[in-house]
């Protein structure tokens, strides 16, 4: 029998994002559990933190979990499983978000509405598309084209005017209105007017931006912290900010001084690099991924053909096939085919 890993996994595109960069956690004395997916002669099932199979592999295709429970399709149709792997919510949607503060998008009928835990639709389904709930508000895809921002009982708070959002995030949502964007409070108050050619959302009262083709950092009143000069900019994490200079990527200090020189690839069509997250950052050197401290130094040497961050200890890379390591490089789940037979 063939196990391996699902495929590198990355969340449906959606005009929405979420901060989903890697988050930084401090590494706990035990590991919170953590069920992982993976693919066992084209059928998906989890494994745990120790590679252990604990959810047979009875699903046509699974998302992660998150609030404890996790969508899986079978039979064409999406529902949700908890930890034991029982379902809790039948398959019975075209399409299943992940739960957020309590709710879950999900698609039915070509719409979508919001489900609670229970299945129960809280939000029939009305929108071209919806996004997670974050801060108390979710942004939704309207039938005239543009996005708005509903509440958890489905009450417009902030009217269909921008052409593409972000979450809120920090009290503020980067938004987007006659090809510029700015900044709207949870009441749709524009609190930074709309003057940049890109936003990346808000993070920690920093924020990145765009104006031409150059990337900069301004503070949650607008003002520039590090002016426009990069290629492209990550938010801030974990003190750091992962930015691109003359093709090659780098991580500078809040100050806006190189911390970290730009060394690192940047492949178009690939995932070069994560954001530092438990005090590691995935790089792309000698097209080759691995993982750097913040001094710099491989403290795993570039052997992956690309990666995820780390969270809970863990984290998803992949050659051949995809698998997991721990902090120190050690398989959890290995990423290569002939290591996976088991």
């Amino acid at each position: 029998m063939s196990i391996r890993v699902s495929r590198f996994k990355f969340y449906r595109p959606a005009l929405v994002l979420s901060v989903l960069f890697s988050i930084g956690f401090v590494f706990p004395q035990a590991p919170p559990k953590r069920l992982l997916e993976v693919e066992v002669d084209g059928k998906y099932g989890f494994i745990d933190s120790s590679g252990n199979l604990v959810i047979p592999p009875d699903f046509d295709s699974v998302w992660g979990f998150s609030e404890g429970l996790a969508s899986v399709w079978k039979g064409g149709q999406a529902g949700y499983i908890d930890e034991s792997g029982r379902f809790v919510v039948p398959p019975q949607f075209q399409f299943a978000s992940g739960f957020s503060e309590g709710l879950a998008a999900v698609e039915l009928g070509d719409k979508w509405g919001y489900i609670d835990r229970s299945g129960t639709l809280v939000i029939q389904p009305r929108y071209r598309d919806a996004q997670a709930f974050s801060e108390g508000l979710a942004a939704i895809h309207t039938d005239n084209g543009l996005w708005a921002f509903v509440d958890k009982q489905g009450t417009e708070i902030i009217p269909p005017k921008f052409t593409m959002v972000w979450s809120f995030s920090e009290d503020v949502a980067a938004v987007y209105h006659e090809n510029r964007c700015g900044f709207i409070d949870p009441k749709g108050k524009v609190v930074i007017p709309f003057r940049f050619n890109e936003c990346g959302g808000m993070k920690d009262g920093i924020g990145i931006v765009r104006i031409g083709k150059r990337w900069g950092f301004i503070n949650a009143s607008g003002d520039f912290l590090i002016m426009p000069r990069f290629e492209r900019a990550q938010l801030f994490f974990d003190g750091l900010a992962a930015v691109k200079q003359h093709g090659r990527w780098g991580f500078i200090d809040r100050g806006g001084q190189f911390v970290i020189p730009p060394q690192f690839e940047d492949r178009r069509n690939e995932p070069t690099l994560t954001n530092f997250s438990e005090g590691l950052a995935g790089v792309t050197q000698g097209g080759k991924f691995g993982y750097i401290d913040k001094t710099g130094a491989f403290v795993i040497a570039p052997q992956f053909h690309k990666g995820g961050p780390f969270q809970n200890g863990i984290a998803q890379v992949c050659n051949t096939t995809c698998g997991y390591i721990d902090f120190r490089g050690a398989a959890i789940w290995p990423t290569d085919k002939t290591q996976l037979n088991r």
